[in-house]
């Protein structure tokens, strides 16, 4: 005998052929749907995490170019 309903999730499992679509299977598969696949297949164990070290953020350093550049007043001078 074929299995009908996935031990999971108890929805219908496919069919096996063209013999196995009965008035029964077509009942369960209007109260319990369809499984989905894949409830069934052992679940995979979380990824590992690894701890990182980040280094300390440190202030930027003004570039060489920046330095040199001259500096312009954008006050007014009274005429």
């Amino acid at each position: 005998m074929d299995l009908i309903q996935c031990p999971v999730c108890t929805g219908v499992l496919p069919a096996s052929g063209p013999d196995a679509y009965t008035a029964a299977r077509g009942r369960l598969i209007v109260s319990n749907g369809y499984c989905d696949g894949g409830c069934a297949e052992p679940v995979a164990p979380p990824p590992v995490r690894q701890q990182f070290t980040v280094p300390a953020a440190q202030p930027p350093q003004p570039h060489q170019q920046d330095a040199a550049l001259p500096v312009y007043s954008t006050t007014r001078v009274p005429s």
